[in-house]
């Protein structure tokens, strides 16, 4: 199936936004069931930036900045990711390797890289790409 999780991408927006939002649990950060090829951006608050690089309508990466990386916005919004692609394991030992040393941690989970860097000011960065 097309939608599924792609061999060298995330699979195709329709369906990245379609199981994000199945597992999102804050209304304020669904997702659009559509969006145009690109980097594109669908939040910019003071606690979540979240961007897609969409080509041919293929999610290629997933990028969330967050000034607050122990908000429930945050958690909430990866863990919609986390959940919707089936990607559960060891990524909150990843996201705690980063947080507690303001460093980079990465980790594949059922193909998925997640790779995380966080700020001496507790700034995190967090992309979701497919591994090589």
């Amino acid at each position: 199936m097309t939608q599924e999780l792609g061999a060298n991408d995330l699979g195709t927006f329709a369906y990245v936004s379609r199981v994000y939002n199945e597992n999102i649990q804050l209304p304020d950060y669904k997702l659009p069931t559509s969006t145009a090829d690109g980097t594109q951006t669908f939040f910019d608050t003071d606690e979540i930036n979240l961007k897609m690089e969409i080509d041919h309508q293929r999610v290629q990466k997933i990028t969330i900045v967050t000034p607050k990386p122990h908000s429930l916005a945050y958690m909430r919004v990866f863990e919609g990711f986390e959940f919707g692609m089936e990607a559960l394991g060891t990524w909150i030992n990843t996201y705690n390797r980063s947080i507690s040393s303001h460093g980079k941690a990465s980790d594949v989970v059922n193909g998925i890289l997640a790779s995380y860097d966080t700020t001496k000011n507790d700034v995190l960065t967090v992309s979701l790409t497919r591994a090589k």
